[in-house]
C-alpha cells in the first residue's frame, strides 16, 4: 500500500524506561510541515505520584494465567498494591526488560526472562504482550474520538536503538506480529533517525540553545551528530544534511548501556553500599512497594540535579528501609551512613536524607564519562566527526538538566559546534517515528554496521586455509569447512535498496530447497564463522520452484540500505521468484 492509502501513521516508542504512542491521521498531513498534528496523547493513568511524562512505565503486569492485567503506571499501581495484600506471588510483574536485547547472544524463541520475583516466561511474550498494550491503547484512543478504521488502513512503525542488529530488529518485528501487528504493515524505524527527521522541522522556540540557532536553518552539506539518550542506551550516528527534509547517514551507529537507568543503577549501588547489599535484597523483596516508590522518587530528584546545583538534595526514604537494617544489622540507616563513612555526604532532618549534590552528581559520572569520551573520539578521531558542525540530543535522558549541563559545557561554542536540544527531546523519536513511516526514502543511505556472508564450503586450498577446517566429500573431493563468505563489508555506505547479487547451485537431483547459513561480523577481515566478532544472523531457507534432475543455479539477491535486511531469490534460467525465509530464531 502507498502512504497515502493508509488512513493513520502510529508509532509505538518501546522503551527501557517508559514507552508510549503517536500518530498522525492522513486526513491531516500537511507536506510543508511534516511534524504538523502529531499526536502524543497522554492517555495514561499516571498514579499517586502525578509525575510528569509523556509517556507511561514500560511496566507490564500478567495474570497468573499470563493473560494481560494492565501497563504502565496502572500495573505498577496495581502491583504495589498486590504487594502491600501478600497476594503478588500469583502475578508476573516485568520492568525496565528492553535491555535484555542489548546483547543478543543466544537470543531464541526460547528465551526466558525473570519478573521481579523471580517467576520466567517467554522473552517473546513478555514483549509481544507489552506491544499489544500500546497498540490497544491507541486503538481504544481512536474509538473515543469516533475513529473506526480497519486494521490493514494503519501503518505502523516501531522503534529500535540504531546500535541493535539484525536479530534484536527481528525479534521486535516478530513480537509486533505475535501483538496482532501484520508484519506487511509494519516498518521498523531507528530512533536518531526518527528524532533526526522530527528535529529538522523544529523551530527556535522548540529548541533549548543559545542565540537565534535552529536545526532547520543548517544547509545541505550540513554534517551533525545525533546523541540519542535513552532509559537504556546511548545511540550516537553522524548524518548529512542532503536537501528537502532528507538526510543520510555517514558514520555508523555505535554507543553504549549508557542511558539514564545507568544512574539509577548507581543509586541503588550506593544504598546498597551503605547498608550491605543483602540488606537491600531483603528490603526490594520484602517492601517493594516502598523499594518502587523509592525509584518514583530518585527519579523526579535525578531530573532536578545539574552541574551548577549547590543546595543538598533532599529525598524522603522508606520507613521499611531502616526497619530492614535495624532486623538485619542491628543498626539503622543513619548509623550505616556513619559506619560507611558517608555522613559528611548524607545527613538527616526530620525522616528526609539530604544528599551533597557532589554525591548526587557523581552518580551521573560513570554514564557521562562514557558518552563524552565516546563523542570525543568520533569528533576528534574521524574524518567525518572532524566535519560537524551541530550537535542533536534526542531521547529522555537528554531531558536530565545534568547530562545538559556536562555536554554543553564540553562541546557548545568549541571548535564552532552547537548543541541544540529539543524541549521535548523525549518524545522527538516517536513523533520523528511518525514522519519516517509516512517517508522512509528521506533517509537516502546508511552506513553498515556488520560485515555479512554466508556460511560456504569451497575446495581447500592448503596455502590459505587451516589445516583443522579439511574434511572430505563422499567423493572424496577436500573441502574447506566455516568459511564467511562476505557480501556486505562492514562501514560501506550503501543507498536504500542498494542489492548484492550472489548465486548459489543445487547439489542433487530434485532438490527442493536449499539451505544457507547467514553471518554477520564487526571484523576489518573475516575469514572463517567461528572467529570472535562473528555470529550466525540466520538460516536463509530459498525454496526451488518446479525441482528437477538437473543441478539449478539461484540468484540470491541480498536488499541494504533500508533499517532491515531484505532478500530475494530467483532460478537463474527460468527467471521464476524462490520463496525465501531468514529464519532469525
Amino acid at each position: 500500500m502507498a502512504d497515502t492509502d493508509y488512513f493513520v501513521i502510529a508509532a509505538i516508542d518501546f522503551g527501557t524506561t517508559y514507552s508510549g504512542y503517536a500518530f498522525q491521521l492522513t486526513s491531516e498531513y500537511d507536506p510543508t510541515d511534516p511534524t504538523k498534528k502529531i499526536f502524543s496523547p497522554q492517555a495514561w493513568n499516571d498514579g499517586s505520584t502525578k509525575l510528569t511524562s509523556l509517556k507511561t512505565p514500560t511496566c507490564l503486569l500478567l495474570d497468573n494465567n499470563e493473560d494481560i492485567d494492565s501497563f504502565g503506571f496502572m500495573a505498577e499501581e496495581k502491583y504495589a498494591d498486590l504487594c502491600m495484600d501478600g497476594d503478588n506471588k500469583n502475578w508476573y510483574f516485568f520492568r525496565r526488560f528492553k535491555m535484555q536485547l542489548h546483547d543478543t547472544t543466544g537470543l531464541k524463541r526460547t528465551t526466558m526472562l525473570s519478573d521481579e520475583t523471580g517467576r520466567k516466561l517467554s522473552a517473546l511474550k513478555v514483549f509481544s504482550k507489552s506491544i499489544e498494550c500500546l497498540k490497544n491503547n491507541f486503538s481504544e484512543l481512536l474509538q473515543k474520538k469516533n475513529c473506526h478504521v480497519l486494521p490493514h488502513e494503519i501503518k505502523w512503525v516501531l522503534t529500535v536503538p540504531a546500535i541493535w542488529d539484525d536479530t534484536a530488529k527481528g525479534f521486535m518485528r516478530q513480537a509486533a506480529k505475535e501483538a496482532g501487528i501484520p508484519s506487511e504493515h509494519l516498518t521498523i524505524a531507528l530512533e536518531p533517525e526518527a528524532a533526526s527527521l522530527f528535529c529538522q522541522h523544529l523551530p527556535v522556540e522548540k529548541l533549548n540553545v543559545g542565540g537565534q540557532v535552529k536545526f532547520s536553518d543548517a544547509k545541505p552539506g550540513t554534517t551533525y551528530m545525533i546523541v540519542d539518550l535513552g532509559g537504556g542506551t546511548a545511540d550516537i550516528t553522524v548524518h548529512e544534511k542532503v536537501s528537502c527534509g532528507k538526510l543520510k547517514e555517514v558514520d555508523r551507529a555505535s554507543g553504549g548501556p549508557w542511558g539514564g537507568t545507568s544512574v539509577d543503577g548507581a543509586f541503588i549501588q550506593l544504598i546498597s553500599s551503605i547498608v550491605g547489599g543483602p540488606v537491600f535484597a531483603v528490603f526490594m523483596k520484602k517492601h517493594t512497594v516502598d523499594y518502587l516508590d523509592l525509584m518514583r522518587e530518585f527519579e523526579s530528584v535525578k531530573r532536578n540535579v545539574s552541574l551548577s546545583t549547590t543546595d543538598d538534595i533532599k529525598m524522603k526514604l522508606p520507613v521499611t528501609l531502616n526497619d530492614t537494617c535495624k532486623e538485619q544489622v542491628k543498626k539503622d540507616f543513619k548509623e550505616l551512613v556513619k559506619v560507611a563513612k558517608r555522613d559528611k555526604d548524607i545527613t538527616f532532618v526530620g525522616d528526609k536524607a539530604k544528599f551533597k549534590p557532589a554525591l548526587m552528581q557523581a552518580l551521573f559520572k560513570k554514564a557521562t564519562d562514557k558518552i563524552v569520551d565516546h563523542m570525543k573520539y568520533i569528533l576528534d578521531k574521524t574524518p567525518v566527526g572532524k566535519k560537524v558542525s551541530l550537535i542533536l540530543m534526542v531521547g529522555g535522558f537528554s531531558e536530565s538538566a545534568f547530562i545538559q549541563d556536562v555536554i554543553k559545557a564540553e562541546f557548545h561554542n568549541k571548535k564552532d559546534r552547537k548543541v541544540l536540544i529539543p524541549k521535548e527531546a523525549g518524545i522527538s523519536v516517536v513523533q520523528g517515528a511518525v514522519v519516517f513511516g509516512r517517508h522512509p526514502e528521506n533517509i537516502t543511505s546508511r552506513v553498515q554496521r556488520f560485515s555479512y556472508g554466508a556460511k560456504l564450503s569451497p575446495s581447500f586450498d592448503a596455502k590459505i586455509h587451516k589445516s583443522s577446517k579439511m574434511y572430505k566429500t563422499e567423493k572424496g573431493d577436500a573441502r574447506c569447512n566455516d568459511i564467511f563468505g562476505e557480501f556486505m563489508h562492514c562501514g560501506t555506505e550503501v543507498k536504500v535498496g542498494h542489492t548484492v547479487s550472489t548465486s548459489y547451485t543445487t547439489v542433487r537431483p530434485f532438490q527442493g530447497d536449499t539451505d544457507l547459513q547467514v553471518f554477520t561480523s564487526t571484523r576489518e577481515k573475516t575469514m572463517y564463522t567461528d572467529e570472535d566478532g562473528c555470529k550466525k544472523l540466520g538460516q536463509l531457507t530459498i525454496k526451488i520452484p518446479n525441482p528437477s534432475e538437473e543441478i539449478r543455479e539461484i540468484s540470491v539477491q541480498y536488499v541494504f540500505g533500508d533499517t532491515e535486511l531484505h532478500i530475494h531469490a530467483s532460478d537463474v534460467k527460468s527467471k521464476v521468484p524462490c520463496k525465501t525465509t531468514l529464519s532469525i530464531f
